[in-house]
């Protein structure tokens, strides 16, 4: 195991730095401007999401897809769509992302949240060369959790976009995962590559590339790696492992070997306790919330409100 770090970190978090979800959503209740735009979001779940985050004034938003299959859910569910909701009509699901994603571009909205299309879709209107959201960099998701044993917040990435990052990309997934916490108070990000075991092995090739990573350091992020999760978690286990440094059992930033282990390991949070958890795209110029379909809304409610509280609200 190798610990990088630009300086001896020994201050701790920030004392603005968000614990749970709730102060997340407090958050974004503060950022009254704040708006999502949604291509086909016509399906209960993402319904009930924006009408939960208009009501608790989280934001408002703008469904870009079939009136008519809004009103057929909406009449379904018993509800109606608050004034904060606006639909724009569009039945084609490439022209509703990109009409979503342009929303976003230009400012008319702050937060762009996939509905009922495929990815492939939703992901070709993000990178569009002409209205897309694309930043230089790589996209990588970021799924935050509330860590019940700790009462605290981690970023584990990448589940969700990039399927066996090399060592630039996993620069880039660091530097993404560190964006997101800083976003929500952290003084620094502390990254722990992860691994099964700290010790660099040839059978593992995850534990080389980690260990030259964390050798030469990411500016700006104390790194870790490689690393094992409960030497990055818990202070215990690592003060018993003999592990010193800013990150051990103090991380905040989990970066995966690859997606199947990033995957795995969020949704084992979201489906086998009772954690709460939210999730966005981040590398792109705005926040990307890119849920599964079958996601509760409470999830869809949490990362609405993560991606207003990343962006800042600045929407028209």
């Amino acid at each position: 195991m190798t610990c990088g770090s630009a300086r001896t970190a020994t201050s701790q978090e920030g004392v603005d730095l968000y614990s749970s979800f709730a102060e997340i959503r407090k958050a974004a209740r503060e950022r009254a401007d704040a708006r999502v735009a949604i291509p086909m979001g016509y399906d209960a779940a993402s319904l009930r999401a924006l009408i939960e985050a208009a009501s608790k004034g989280l934001a408002s938003s703008v469904i870009v897809g079939p009136a008519d299959r809004v009103t057929k859910t909406l009449e379904e569910m018993g509800e109606e769509l608050p004034p904060q909701v606006d639909i724009v009509d569009c039945s084609d699901e490439s022209e509703a992302a990109l009409e979503a994603v342009r929303q976003v571009s230009r400012g008319e909205a702050t937060v762009l949240m996939k509905g009922m299309l495929q990815t492939s879709t939703f992901l070709k209107a993000v990178l569009d060369k002409e209205v897309g959201l694309r930043s230089g960099g790589i996209l990588s998701h970021v799924a935050v959790v509330h860590v019940p044993l700790q009462d605290r917040l981690v970023a584990i990435t990448d589940g969700g976009m990039n399927i066996r990052p090399g060592r630039d990309e996993v620069v880039e997934i660091a530097r993404n995962g560190a964006w997101v916490i800083k976003a929500l108070g952290a003084e620094r990000a502390r990254v722990a590559l992860l691994a099964a075991k700290e010790v660099v092995s040839d059978k593992m090739p995850e534990t080389v590339l980690f260990g030259d990573v964390a050798r030469d350091g990411i500016p700006g992020m104390d790194v870790c790696g490689p690393i094992a999760v409960d030497g990055a978690m818990d202070p215990d286990a690592a003060r018993i492992k003999g592990m010193e440094g800013p990150v051990p059992g103090r991380a905040n930033v989990l970066v995966a070997p690859d997606i199947a282990c990033g995957n795995i390991f969020a949704k084992g949070f979201m489906y086998m306790t009772d954690a709460e958890v939210g999730g966005l795209i981040a590398g792109a110029t705005a926040p990307v919330v890119m849920l599964s379909r079958s996601d509760k809304p409470a999830t869809k409610l949490n990362s609405l409100a993560l991606g207003v509280v990343v962006s800042g609200g600045s929407g028209a």
